[in-house]
């Protein structure tokens, strides 16, 4: 009976850490299960937040126009005045009395294609104000 107890214990231990293994075993498989539903939730939650704004992204995309009304207008080469001509894009002071000085010298403009002959304006700065442009 001396040599049958060691060995029963040495059995009971045995079984004791398979048991001890099978509930490890299955607590590394509950957790793997809930592990990839938290992360399927999560990943459909970043993929709401990633989605951008059309409204929000738009307005903050969005030039404003300084003067709504004189981006409408056409300016007219043979008759505005300085004020008139400074609501071009680019053109200050000193631009528009060029364009007066180069009209009171020659005439009339002819086209609106002319504007470039005043010194101080070059194809940029013509190219960017020749839809808000006339004669």
């Amino acid at each position: 009976m001396k040599k049958i107890i060691p060995i029963l214990k040495g059995i009971s231990y045995i079984f004791g850490l398979l048991s001890l293994l099978s509930v490890s075993n299955s607590y590394a498989q509950q957790f793997d299960q809930q592990y990839l539903k938290w992360k399927a939730e999560q990943q459909a939650h970043d993929a709401r937040l990633k989605i951008p704004r059309v409204s929000t992204r738009e307005h903050y995309l969005a030039k404003p126009a300084l003067n709504p009304a004189s981006s409408a207008t056409k300016i007219s080469l043979n008759q505005a005045n300085a004020e008139q001509l400074q609501e071009l894009s680019g053109v200050g002071q000193k631009k528009a009395e060029a364009i007066i000085a180069y009209r009171q010298k020659n005439g009339k403009f002819k086209n609106i294609e002319e504007l470039q002959q005043v010194k101080g304006i070059g194809p940029a700065l013509f190219s960017k104000n020749k839809d808000r442009l006339g004669l």
